[in-house]
């Protein structure tokens, strides 16, 4: 489809992309979101952060693991065992917060790539008898309605879908009146909505 576009010269952006060449990457800032992520909670005294990734098949699944592994190797801490791969459905975020939950050294946070995935988080830490956020700190991604009603409702990362629309149309209608693209990759920033599933582990100060 890319290839066919192209070939016709109809202008086209591609959300959630990076590279170069044809069409209009826009990104909305994966890895920068998860980083701001993880940084909240190691402002918040965690030391064990965990993270659930999404499918493979996503570039934006391993932008977010970046996100989440930079800012743990600048605070000098170690992401041995803390990585999960999901695929952002239910069942595997089930799979992959019990293999985050169930070894020896639990983590006392996990970020999750979606809303699944950390509904998912959530239960699992509730049949292991976690609290949260007392025993476990939990942070999501894409901050659908379900997060605002669950106990707690979730701190979240608030993709901003229609911001990103809004400006990939205005790079496509901007492109077909003949202005060139942007030469470097479109980044609309994302937000974090706090809410009540942080809080600093037991016996750790803030910093």
């Amino acid at each position: 489809i890319v290839d066919l576009l192209a070939e016709q010269k109809i202008p086209f952006a591609r959300i959630g992309s990076k590279q170069n060449g044809k069409g209009i990457p826009v990104s909305m800032d994966d890895e920068g979101s998860a980083y701001t992520a993880t940084r909240y909670l190691i402002e918040h005294g965690h030391s064990r952060i965990g993270f659930i990734a999404g499918s493979p098949e996503y570039e934006l699944s391993g932008w977010r693991v970046d996100g989440w592994r930079r800012a743990m190797t600048e605070a000098g801490l170690v992401c041995d065992n803390l990585l999960a791969e999901g695929d952002f459905s239910f069942a595997s975020g089930v799979v992959a917060a019990g293999k985050l939950l169930g070894g020896a050294e639990q983590p006392t946070a996990i970020i999750a790539s979606n809303d699944q995935m950390a509904l998912a988080t959530l239960e699992i830490g509730r049949l292991l008898g976690l609290a949260v956020p007392q025993d476990l700190s939990l942070i999501s991604f894409d901050n659908t309605p379900l997060v605002h009603f669950t106990q707690p409702p979730l701190t979240a990362v608030d993709q901003p879908i229609a911001a990103t629309t809004s400006k990939a149309v205005e790079l496509i209608i901007a492109a077909q009146k003949g202005e060139a693209p942007p030469a470097t990759l479109t980044v609309v920033p994302a937000a974090m909505v706090v809410r009540g599933s942080v809080a600093s582990p037991a016996g750790a100060a803030r910093g």
